[in-house]
């Protein structure tokens, strides 16, 4: 990601506090996805999962495969995200 985001000129410890900032933001992005690709249902049943935590993975899989690209979307929004904040810190 430090590669990705071109910081590695930065201090440690900056690089630090950005990639934390970027990991949440990056996790916004995904759950903002999630929520617009999910019916109500899927979405209930998500909660209701990470709520239990067991099995968490298989159980994500298996409601995320029913939704038509969504990978594909997270992957995209993701990326432009990336880029967004790539351009942040140039500035």
């Amino acid at each position: 990601m430090i590669d990705a985001l071109e910081i590695s000129h930065l201090p440690t410890q900056e690089q630090e506090e950005i990639l934390a900032k970027v990991d949440k933001r990056l996790e916004d992005v995904v759950i903002r996805i999630l929520i617009e690709n999910l019916s109500d249902e899927e979405a209930k049943r998500m909660r209701e999962i990470l709520e239990k935590g067991d099995n968490i993975e298989n159980e994500i899989a298996q409601i995320t495969a029913g939704v038509p690209a969504l990978a594909e979307k997270i992957e995209n929004e993701v990326a432009l995200e990336i880029d967004r904040l790539k351009k942040v810190l140039s500035a």
